[in-house]
């Protein structure tokens, strides 16, 4: 029993710190991939699939595209493609061990991978420190199954299969329920599977008690994802619930059709390998169950999609549904997601103070919507804040944000002053080009185009607005001094055009920053293209 605890904790440790390595070196690539390649239904599926096997992690899969679903870079529907192909890559790893992991002396393999792993880790260069971590990572998996391999030969000690076969109604939901159970207590559906394949091989199950095992554990998969999205976004329930749906439906039409399911894994077992082979069969298995899901699910993607979105509406603060606390692990995705949330708050900004231009009066309205705005300002700043920043290029888009928010803290600041409404009143030309300047701010935001257009619109009229500041103050002051107008006047006016000129200027310098967030990526979009081109 302990052999199999050890065996399943160094699997874990070993699947961790691959996908963290992996993650590591191909997360670029891998977002970049996601971002080009999920321009339809079935390339969705595909880019899930193969983000899957290239990272050994579904939940890696799910959290950028969480993230891109939360930065608006791609639609919900695509996303649900895309999950759908990471349950169909999550199989692979059964496929490797089925492969390689009964064919070779496991321990004489890992150990030495695991030496070199560690000794890379701890003096190669930093480039190279990852590729280190990876190696061990592999090594400490395959010496999990070994140990695996070793306690699945005593687990009819523990664990009676024979006493449950598979030929019975309630012997059959036993066995799912079992196999719900070892992936929530394991964490990992790769684990289970792991172990379910190791006990295959030792004879401790047959073919039928495995094949219903790994039915449960995809079922038991969902509850990381139902679990992590207590409390977490709206894109992130989303996400759990596509999964549960996918997983429950797929498990209660290959349980009502089972014979015949395993008639067809038969068929291809021995069409592939010559002969039946049980560990190579229940892999097949494994797959053919996302694959059938798939074919089930895609051609109805979009009801599917309406479906998932009235179980779950949006939250009551729409501004902040993306702002998911498990999109940290991931910080280029996690900027961006930041990124589409301060556009959106600027956009709704932008619109409140447009309405009041209009109205001329603060209403309920507007005050219901700057409330909305502080809220999801004060959610962004803590979602910043926990952003932990690795390469250079993250830091400078951290930085770049972070310089956002600040101009737009100021700016609601400004638009909470009571000189709002004198400005209205006493500098009418001044609002007046102000607000058709505004429905171009809106436009832009709104959309996807470059922010740094409007940001050069912004800062040619704040620079304009500085010197009014300064020719139209001492005008004013001069006009009191003649006697022309009430001292009281000439202060208000002044006070509302130095009000009008804070307001320009943090809209300036909030798009500013925002342009060069964006330049960011475009600078490492254009050196890829040249790199490719060369």
């Amino acid at each position: 029993m302990l052999t199999i605890f050890g065996g399943i904790g160094l699997f874990l440790l070993g699947m961790s710190m691959l996908t963290n390595g992996l993650k590591e070196i191909a997360g670029e690539v891998l977002k970049r991939w996601l971002n080009k390649f999920t321009r339809g239904t079935f390339s969705s599926m595909l880019s899930g699939i193969l983000m899957t096997i290239l990272v050994q992690s579904s939940t890696a899969t799910t959290l950028l595209t969480i993230g891109f679903v939360s930065a608006g870079l791609l639609t919900f529907i695509q996303s649900i493609g895309v999950i759908i192909g990471a349950n169909i890559g999550s199989t692979s790893t059964g496929w490797i061990i089925s492969l390689i992991g009964f064919k070779i002396s496991l321990q004489a393999m890992a150990l030495p991978i695991i030496g070199i792993g560690v000794f890379m880790s701890f003096v190669a260069p930093r480039d190279i420190k990852k590729f280190g971590g990876v190696l061990a990572g592999f090594g400490l998996l395959f010496l999990g199954i070994d140990m695996l391999q070793q306690g699945m030969g005593d687990a009819q000690n523990f664990i009676a299969f024979d006493k449950i076969p598979a030929n019975s109604f309630f012997s059959v939901f036993l066995l799912i329920i079992i196999g719900v159970i070892m992936t929530i207590i394991m964490q990992a559906s790769s684990a289970a599977m792991a172990a379910t394949l190791a006990a295959l091989f030792t004879g401790a199950i047959d073919f039928e008690q495995a094949a219903y095992l790994v039915i449960g554990q995809n079922i038991g998969t969902t509850a990381t994802a139902l679990f992590a999205a207590i409390g977490a976004s709206v894109s992130a329930k989303r996400t759990a619930m596509t999964h549960l749906l996918f997983n429950v439906v797929t498990a209660l039409i290959v349980t009502a059709t089972f014979p015949y399911f395993l008639q067809m894994v038969r068929w291809i077992t021995e069409a592939v390998v010559g002969r039946f082979d049980e560990t190579m069969a229940l892999a097949i298995f494994h797959t053919l169950f996302s694959v059938l899901g798939a074919l089930i699910f895609m051609p109805f993607i979009k009801q599917f999609a309406k479906l998932l979105i009235k179980i779950v509406p949006e939250r009551e603060n729409a501004l902040t549904r993306d702002l998911d606390t498990k999109l940290l692990e991931v910080p280029s995705v996690a900027l961006d997601v930041s990124f589409k949330t301060i556009r959106d708050i600027m956009a709704v900004l932008t619109t409140a103070q447009s309405n009041l231009m209009v109205t001329k009066k603060i209403t309920a309205e507007y005050e219901r919507k700057m409330d909305e705005v502080e809220e999801a300002i004060q959610m962004t700043n803590d979602f910043l804040n926990a952003i932990q920043s690795t390469s250079t290029r993250e830091r400078n888009k951290h930085i770049a944000i972070l310089h956002t928010q600040d101009h737009l803290v100021r700016l609601v600041k400004v638009l909470r002053e009571e000189q709002q409404l004198e400005a209205l009143v006493l500098q009418p030309q001044l609002m007046t080009e102000w607000q058709e300047i505004l429905a171009d701010v809106q436009q832009n935001l709104s959309g996807e185009e470059p922010i740094s257009k409007i940001a050069q619109i912004l800062e040619g009229h704040s620079r304009m607005m500085a010197q009014a500041r300064r020719n139209k103050r001492n005008e004013y002051f001069e006009r009191s001094v003649a006697n022309e107008t009430e001292l009281d006047v000439a202060v208000s006016k002044v006070g509302a055009l130095l009000w009008i000129d804070r307001l320009v200027y943090h809209y300036w310098r909030s798009t500013a920053r925002m342009a060069e967030f964006q330049q960011i990526d475009e600078e490492k979009r254009l050196k890829s293209s040249s790199d490719k081109t060369a």
